[in-house]
């Protein structure tokens, strides 16, 4: 019984901290597009009304967004995205939002299925790797990144636009 409750926690515990990031990820997405050229770039490139959600597992967390002209927001719901980027488990999720794993190695290890056309996948992908550059410490980034790309701004500023939304 007690072990039981304890998986629980710790399940439960898993799906904030994804939901958590999650936020940051969109955020950060944003803060960049505004401030980092290569996530500008990498966006624009994106059709206008292209919709993309992310989800945690089933039933798990999930981040949808949708391409404007001035860049990308938050919906509340899509049903059928253009782009679909599912994790298999939770657990799966947590490991790459916890920068445990880079998203090339969870894609590599079957951690999550894509629907879409495979070059806008990759450019998603891109965009997440240039948000978790900033938002995660070096040394978690040397790890899960092949290359590390240079910063156009500092990582605190990137925070600062996330947590008050400027």
């Amino acid at each position: 019984m007690r072990l039981s409750l304890i998986k629980r926690g710790g399940f439960s515990g898993k799906i904030l901290f994804v939901k958590v990031i999650m936020f940051f990820l969109y955020r950060g997405m944003k803060t960049l597009y505004k401030y980092d050229s290569r996530v500008c770039k990498e966006i624009e490139g994106w059709p206008i009304g292209r919709t993309i959600v992310v989800t945690a597992s089933k039933r798990g967390p999930k981040l949808c967004l949708k391409r404007i002209s001035r860049g990308i927001v938050r919906s509340e719901n899509i049903e059928d995205p253009d782009i679909l980027i599912s994790f298999k488990s939770i657990d799966g999720a947590f490991l790459v939002f916890s920068g445990q794993i880079g998203i090339t190695e969870a894609y590599a290890q079957h951690r999550f299925m894509v629907k879409g056309d495979i070059a806008e996948i990759m450019s998603i992908v891109r965009c997440i790797e240039l948000a978790e550059v900033y938002l995660f410490p070096k040394i978690i980034t040397k790890r899960i990144l092949r290359r590390v790309p240079g910063k156009q701004l500092g990582s605190f500023r990137v925070y600062c636009h996330s947590l008050l939304g400027f």
